[in-house]
């Protein structure tokens, strides 16, 4: 794809995203070179759309109209967020890109002036940014940046939103066997790829150097290997699986924790995966066909409703993993886009999902049962807090561990996971 069609397709992603909260993932089109340079375009756009607002106020006497923001989001981020990309190149092909587009509304010669502008003043512009105050100059909602603070410092606080502005790369566990992880590293040494354990589990995660597409990575297409972040092991150490126990991964895909599971408990017992959407199911169904693991059993169903499945009801499970819906939080450098979702009563409303799906599945656990609850968020309605409400009344089971992630000190994803254990 040719960088003014790349352009193009950003502006076009772009438009879309502000007009309808779409997640902007799954609007990506492309491969290769040309989807890598789409990517950070758009990646980048959502992550700095607040900073890069900001931006476009300070040179400019009105509000941008809703047809020219998209394209001075694009632009501003290249001209200010992006290494080596022309000056020329990314003010001229984001106007046209802009002409071309239905959605333009003769704002052309306006996102023209004002692109022309960050570059006349981008030193002065930069200096008067990096003044400002957490929220803007890292590009955070006020509300998360309010709550972080109060619950972890302000200097934790900052290097949260600096961590989330970061750029992730691609994080995989070499699998199945003993010599699995030794067997990648030879691999990839072979393949001239760069990489280097991973600091929090360094025997059992590599993180790749930037520019190398996993499809291409030594074994990736036989199922070699597998591409989720560290933070997922806490919650399957804590589930703990055996061979021969018949295992729940209740919230399954994209199935990266069902797969560290089917490796414990190496094909021996029983391991159900459920999710609730078809396009989910579908996810998952290809990760674990790529990952030779047809003895899973795949399940769609709402767990929230009287009614389940055979597959979920016919006997109680010794293990269930509950990997619930939550806001994100944890995963913002990841997914960008999560932020600008951030609101309390989305968040109320996510509380209460969870204690519904703690609720229906707790009943399809046995007596001595352990099921782990997990979230990716770092905030404690979500976590400590939702476990000591639910433990208050259900006190057939007890609270034996917990662990949690706090991505600028574990280098991981954020992440939470307690083990209850039914002992009456």
């Amino acid at each position: 794809m040719p960088p003014q069609t790349t352009r193009s397709e950003a502006l076009r992603i772009l438009t879309r995203w502000l007009q309808t909260d779409e997640f902007p993932d799954r609007m990506l089109t492309g491969s290769g070179p040309s989807r890598a340079f789409l990517m950070e375009m758009v990646y980048g756009a959502v992550r700095h759309r607040r900073s890069l607002e900001w931006l476009a106020a300070q040179c400019s006497d009105r509000s941008p109209a809703p047809a020219a923001l998209p394209a001075l989001l694009l632009g501003i981020q290249q001209l200010i967020f992006m290494d080596g990309v022309p000056d020329y190149a990314a003010v001229n092909d984001t106007v046209n890109a802009l002409k071309a587009s239905s959605h333009s509304q003769g704002q052309a010669s306006y996102v023209n002036a004002i692109l022309r502008r960050i570059i006349r003043e981008r030193e002065r512009l930069l200096a008067a940014l990096a003044r400002q105050s957490i929220g803007i100059r890292e590009s955070h909602p006020d509300p998360l940046v309010e709550r972080w603070t109060a619950t972890f410092g302000a200097a934790r606080c900052l290097a949260l939103c600096q961590w989330n502005n970061s750029r992730p790369g691609i994080v995989v566990r070499p699998r199945p066997g003993a010599d699995a992880f030794d067997r990648s590293r030879r691999a990839l040494i072979a393949a001239g790829i760069a990489f280097e354990r991973h600091p929090y589990a360094p025997d059992q995660f590599l993180s790749i150097g930037h520019g190398v597409r996993v499809t291409e990575l030594p074994g990736f297409r036989k199922g070699e290997l597998t591409v989720h972040d560290p933070a997922t092991i806490e919650a399957v150490e804590l589930l703990d699986p055996q061979p021969g126990q018949r295992v729940l991964d209740a919230c399954a895909s994209p199935g990266g924790k069902t797969a560290l599971i089917a490796d414990r408990m190496g094909s021996k017992g029983e391991l159900v995966a459920c999710d609730i959407h078809a396009d989910r199911m579908s996810l998952l169904r290809d990760t674990l066909g790529r990952l030779s693991l047809p003895r899973v059993e795949l399940v769609q169903a709402d767990l929230r409703q009287e009614a389940l499945p055979e597959a979920l009801t016919k006997r109680p499970f010794d293990r269930i993993l509950l990997d619930v819906p939550c806001s994100n939080t944890g995963v913002l450098r990841r997914r960008p886009d999560a932020r600008w979702r951030f609101d309390p009563q989305r968040l109320r409303h996510t509380v209460a999902l969870q204690r519904a799906l703690l609720d229906r599945t707790a009943l399809l656990l046995k007596p001595g049962g352990t099921l782990v609850y997990s979230t990716c968020s770092l905030e404690r309605e979500e976590n400590e807090t939702q476990i000591e409400n639910w433990l208050r009344t259900h006190p057939m089971f007890q609270q034996t561990d917990s662990r949690s992630c706090f991505p600028p000190t574990t280098q991981t994803d954020g992440a939470y996971a307690a083990a209850l254990v039914a002992v009456g």
